[in-house]
């Protein structure tokens, strides 16, 4: 596949999978608008019925409280008439004197409460047209002075009734009114003393509860000019430190007194929203992180494969040049036997003899050598272990190979450092290592090879460094000089023999003893390769 084929391919499926991406976000998002509106609803039923059950609660007492005694409401007009009466005292217990007049638009409304010889005065200012519209329910008249400014409240009168039965209607007419007109002027209480804290925090979390809605909450109770009066908060607004706040207005059939706001805010409400749809979100979640991985997965796997395809028409190409030349030199070879001149010299057939067997078993070497890969690829060779002095295998190793390097005018040194050197190891294999080690030092070294191997002890493992001053290796092809068929990039220049099998091979065979070996390296300064075995000898 081509990298154009490939580039397009990666960036359609990286386009699709970011529209998927942004898709879910959306759904999630959505999903979240809409729990916000439903939590948003819910408070506000639930604020709703704490302001009903507030203002009913109210009432209940106030009509409890009428049950235990009598109270009467009268007017500025009549007081002095009623408490000369004899009936007065077994009449009233409680009693409120209303006084009211007329201000341009406005009645200003004077209450006096009188109970046990103590006086207290209140007073509001309302509409005229407020005031009217009372007198029906409390079957008053009002009748406007206009030259006075006052207003006089005045019961109906009936002659036909008698004097006594006059006087117990308008007693309980009072008693009635004094019920009714009581509900609307405690109005004139503080906010405090008609709203118990603990029973409003217990409200407010009974219904929440109710609605669904568990989670922690603040609130307050503000009046028209934004002042805290009581709450579970401290600060001045909710609004300065939380999310969205819920407002609803407490005792809302107030007559004339400034209104009073219920405040609650949700601290964490972001976070009880988002566990309401946490199944939703888990699974997007959990279909991003599968494309991803897919994707992930599915591109590496692409140039993976490019890769490999790059690596294996690389081997191919190396190994028809390998295999071409003792091919070539046996041709020549049989042509050169055919020629009667030099059928005529037994030391010429002898030379081209040896030359067509030497051609032939590096052939045959050549051919065993990719078989072999391919066997120790599917893990099916057998190691024949036993205890060799490392020490003694490096020298021989390095004797013989010293012979290919001093062609080259080159020179291998040992250091053998080693106290313990008694190892497990398959003898015929471990010795292809060092020798594959050697050999790439030899010939990745441009003009006379200088090679030192060493040997050394280092806590319970015996260290082999191969160490030359070559081309070096960069550190991108650092990564990979151990895979199989990989070869350093020398460009077209095929100068180097070999199939890219001989470091895979060196791992491979390391890692069945039990080691690991690492490579150092740097570009123009040479290479260092470290393989480190355990010792098996008694101490």
């Amino acid at each position: 596949m081509k990298k154009e084929y490939i580039k397009v391919l990666i960036s359609t499926v990286s386009i699709a999978l970011l529209g998927l991406i942004a898709v879910q976000i959306y759904w999630i998002e959505n999903a979240l608008s809409l729990q916000q509106d439903e939590f948003e609803r819910n408070v506000k039923d639930a604020l709703d019925r704490v302001v009903n059950k507030l203002e009913e609660a109210e009432t209940v007492e106030h009509l409890r409280s009428h049950e235990q005694g009598q109270f009467l409401f009268i007017d500025s007009l009549s007081q002095n008439e009623l408490k000369n009466s004899d009936d007065f005292d077994s009449v009233v217990d409680y009693m409120l004197v209303k006084q009211i007049n007329r201000e341009g638009d406005n009645v200003k409304v004077t209450i006096t409460e009188e109970t046990q010889g103590q006086k207290k005065i209140k007073s509001v200012t309302t509409s005229a047209d407020l005031v009217d519209s009372l007198k029906d329910d409390f079957d008053i008249r009002l009748q406007y002075q206009k030259t006075k400014g006052e207003v006089a409240l005045t019961q109906k009168d009936n002659p036909e009734i008698s004097e006594v039965l006059k006087k117990r209607i308008s007693n309980k007419r009072a008693f009635v009114g004094d019920i009714v007109k009581s509900l609307i002027e405690v109005n004139f209480e503080p906010i405090e003393e008609r709203i118990e804290l603990e029973k409003l925090d217990s409200l407010i979390h009974l219904e929440l509860i109710a609605k669904g809605i568990d989670t922690r909450y603040e609130y307050g109770v503000y009046d028209i000019d934004d002042r805290l009066h009581m709450g579970s908060y401290g600060g001045n607004n909710l609004d300065e430190e939380s999310g969205k706040t819920s407002q609803v207005r407490l005792f809302p059939n107030d007559v004339v007194q400034d209104p009073y706001f219920l405040r609650i805010t949700f601290p964490r409400q972001t976070t009880f929203l988002l566990k309401n749809i946490w199944l939703v979100l888990t699974t997007s979640a959990l279909l991003i992180i599968s494309l991803g991985l897919i994707f992930y997965y599915s591109v590496n796997t692409i140039i993976y494969q490019k890769k490999s395809s790059e690596i294996k028409n690389d081997f191919i190409n190396n190994m028809t040049h390998e295999l071409k030349t003792p091919i070539s030199t046996i041709s020549l070879a049989c042509e050169a036997l055919k020629d009667p001149d030099i059928g005529k010299s037994q030391l010429m057939v002898e030379r081209y003899i040896g030359m067509i067997n030497d051609e032939n078993k590096r052939l045959g070497l050549l051919v065993e050598e990719v078989l072999q890969s391919a066997v120790f690829d599917k893990g099916e060779f057998k190691l024949k272990l036993e205890e060799l002095d490392i020490n003694e295998l490096v020298h021989s190793v390095a004797d013989k190979m010293s012979i290919q390097i001093r062609e080259r005018k080159g020179v291998i040194h040992e250091e053998i450092n080693a106290q313990k050197s008694i190892v497990k190891v398959d003898k015929v294999h471990f010795s292809n290592v060092l020798n594959n080690l050697i050999d790439n030092a030899n010939k990745y070294s441009k003009e006379s090879p200088e090679i030192t191997i060493e040997t050394k002890n280092i806590d319970d493992f015996i260290l082999i460094k191969i160490k030359d001053k070559g081309i070096g290796i960069s550190k991108e092809n650092q990564k990979r000089v151990f895979e199989r068929l990989y070869r350093v990039p020398t460009g077209n220049v095929h100068d180097v023999k070999g199939f890219g099998l001989g470091l895979s091979y060196v791992k491979i065979i390391v890692e069945r003893l039990g080691g690991n070996i690492e490579l150092e390296s740097q570009i123009g300064k040479g290479s260092t390769f470290k393989i480190y075995l355990p010792l098996h000898e008694k101490v």
